[in-house]
């Protein structure tokens, strides 16, 4: 017997929400409802687009079907939000499909119709819907484009719910254009708002920390990437979102696979390669398969890992997704540069491919990646120039998305968040504390009624109880509001290390040239194999606030082997350690010499005609590390003329340095200049830091 009309069309309603998923019960259930409703009227309107709707992530063919069905009803009936809503989960369906070029004709009629309707947040919703067809084609730029159209207007609705969606798909394009800190900042702006309005049962706010862990793994925080993925599948098993579980399983993979656990990566993959193939889905069985197959690479099985990647190169050849060609052509070259049947010609073709789909997605994490094997790969095949371009052109690449600034920036917004939701958490606290006082306040006055005297003392008890308490939430709100800027100091002195002048390494990378365009190889060979070494060990030192001075000093004297090299033995160096200085157990900022030293090259031994000599002591006064940098060259003054008198600006950065160090020891370490008859003496004092 079927449901009263009014009924049937509430739920209809309820049905119809944005970003609602259906599973294979309610499609039997709208089927029934659908035989039992033969009249062409608005009912079997609303019947028809909702199995449309539910279909698109189980048989998107037989949604397709639906939604023609409901198209020519909608006509009939002149149902403008009837016809509309089809065309849209038409567009749906398609892109189930992978036939993009179909779903955004689709959208883009249904759009029509809401633009005659004047309906904006109709409009937003397909604009978005546009961008995730986008999104599938590695389109990311355009992607977000429509992502923040939609997002301006359900700003402007204040609608909260559909502004997060928003800014989670914004996140998720961030993430595949390398662009970590925004992508961050948008999943943590979606989490929040999701958590204010207590929708942390939804499935969008599970999709979000998936993605969240999805960033931390690209970021290798793998324990909060683990962490992340299953809270995300606990909520989609519980709920019976089997995409959802697809989805949560092959990132888990990921996770697997990256922490060297290939075989639990590979069972997690084949449990989510099922679900999807069961589902009819496309790109998630290509997303599996492509897993699979990387799985396999990790634990050197590169023949069991050749088909997989073939197979799903056709699938994207198909969908036109350029982010996921150049993933599986950059570990097809793996499998011909490392398998039993190696093939270097056909490696360095498919290296050279994953590039070229990875510059088309924009994407600079897996240029950096192509970059990277195709050096190591032209080294081995003799192509020393080529491989050196394409190492130089990696390096560049590599500090543009994984340089200090970026990850201290993340870690400036995972501080921003906690903070803002401490502070909102006590913010509550103290409004609902305040609202229960005055109720009670309001209640004792009602009991006590003419007993002025019992009700005075009360107020005033009660009064002098809510300034005892505000003044604790201040209190605990300025002591928050202190560690927090504490972190931002810190962060701050961070990104200051990170800003030391590199303008020597691109001399090294003249030289090397130089080198090797005389054919002196041998010689290019050695430069390149120090000057590596240098650049690993400012990157990895750059991430620390101290390190060993033993450290800091063999640093210190690659950099100095490196620039005698290059200026062909015009100066000498020497260090000279006090005493009582352990260079294993004292702490100091890293490269904190560097610009000294370098100015000591550029300023004082570059333009002298003779041979120089640059001297290195270090000794401890009290509690400080006294550090002296002292030269022969030409001095500052036969200097004034080129420079303009201007300040170094790795002094400056220096200083900045010094002010915040001294800032967090609460000391006054500082840094003198000396003038010399022949040269300069730079004089820094450092606050004494030891490890043990």
């Amino acid at each position: 017997m079927p449901l009263p009309r009014i009924k049937v069309l509430t739920v209809l309603l309820l049905l119809s929400l944005f970003g609602v998923h259906a599973q294979r019960p309610k499609i039997d259930s709208l089927s029934l409802l659908l035989k039992g409703h033969l009249k062409q009227d608005t009912l079997r309107l609303n019947i028809l687009n909702e199995l449309a709707y539910t279909y698109y992530s189980v048989d998107p063919a037989a949604g397709i079907a639906r939604s023609t069905e409901a198209i020519e009803l909608g006509h009939k009936l002149q149902n403008h939000p009837g016809i509309a809503t089809a065309y849209a989960y038409q567009g749906h369906n398609y892109s189930a499909l992978g036939q993009d070029s179909l779903a955004l004709a689709s959208y883009d009629k249904a759009m029509e119709v809401r633009r005659r309707m004047g309906d904006l947040q109709g409009l937003a919703r397909l604009i978005y819907n546009k961008g995730l067809v986008y999104f599938n084609e590695s389109d990311y730029a355009r992607a977000n484009d429509n992502n923040r159209r939609a997002y301006e207007v359900f700003e402007k609705a204040k609608d909260s719910f559909l502004m997060a969606k928003m800014l989670n798909s914004i996140g998720i394009n961030h993430m595949y254009l390398s662009q970590y800190p925004e992508a961050l900042k948008s999943y943590l702006d979606a989490k929040r708002i999701y958590e204010d309005l207590g929708l942390t049962e939804d499935r969008q706010y599970a999709s979000i920390l998936s993605n969240i862990g999805l960033l931390y793994a690209r970021l290798e925080k793998f324990g909060l990437a683990e962490e992340f993925q299953k809270k995300a599948l606990l909520f989609f098993e519980k709920n019976d979102f089997q995409e959802g579980v697809a989805n949560a399983l092959t990132n888990l993979g990921r996770v697997y696979n990256d922490t060297g656990n290939s075989e639990k990566a590979i069972e997690s993959y084949k449990q989510a390669h099922d679900i999807m193939e069961k589902n009819k889905n496309e790109r998630g069985v290509a997303s599996a398969l492509t897993n699979m197959g990387i799985a396999y690479s990790e634990i050197a099985q590169y023949t069991e890992a050749v088909p997989y990647f073939e197979k799903t190169q056709k699938i994207y050849e198909k969908l036109k997704n350029t982010n996921n060609l150049a993933i599986v052509h950059r570990y097809l070259g793996d499998c011909y540069a490392l398998g039993a049947h190696k093939n270097l010609k056909r490696a360095e073709e498919n290296y050279q491919a994953s590039f070229q789909y990875a510059k088309g997605a924009g994407s600079v994490n897996l240029q950096f990646n192509a970059l990277e094997q195709l050096a190591s790969l032209q080294s081995e095949m003799g192509n020393y120039k080529g491989a050196y371009k394409n190492k130089t052109e990696a390096v560049v690449l590599r500090d543009s998305f994984a340089s200090v600034e970026k990850k201290e920036e993340i870690a400036l917004l995972e501080a921003e968040y906690e903070y803002e939701k401490e502070k909102s958490a006590l913010q509550t606290a103290h409004e609902k504390k305040q609202a229960v006082s005055k109720m009670e306040m309001e209640r004792q006055e009602l009991m006590i009624g003419g007993l002025t005297i019992g009700a005075s003392l009360i107020v005033v008890f009660l009064v002098v109880a809510f300034q005892l308490y505000k003044k604790r939430e201040k209190v605990l709100s300025e002591k928050k509001i202190s560690e927090f800027k504490t972190r931002v100091a810190e962060t701050e002195l961070k990104a200051l290390r990170s800003q030391m002048n590199p303008h020597f390494i691109f001399n090294a990378m003249n030289s090397i040239s130089d080198y090797m365009a005389k054919n002196d190889l041998e010689t290019a060979n050695g430069f390149l194999v120090k000057f590596s070494k240098l650049i690993r060990a400012i990157l990895e030192s750059s991430e620390k606030k101290w390190i060993s001075l033993e450290e800091d000093l063999e640093l210190m004297e690659l950099y100095l082997q490196i620039e005698a090299l290059r200026l062909k033995d015009k100066f000498g160096y020497s260090f000279h350690i006090g005493e009582q200085v352990d260079v294993g157990n004292t702490m100091v900022p890293p490269l904190i010499l560097q610009p000294f030293i370098e100015n000591s090259i550029w300023h004082g031994m570059a333009p002298k005609e003779t041979i120089g000599q640059i001297d290195v002591s270090i000794k401890c006064q009290d509690r400080f590390l006294v550090c002296t940098v002292d030269d022969d060259g030409v001095g500052r003054q036969k200097n004034v003329a080129t420079h303009n008198g201007k300040t170094s600006m790795g002094l400056k950065i220096t200083k900045n340095r010094l002010d915040i160090i001294n800032q967090l020891k609460k000391e006054n370490g500082s840094i003198r200049v000396f003038d010399k008859k022949e040269g300069v003496r730079v004089e820094l004092k450092l606050p004494l830091e030891l490890q043990f």
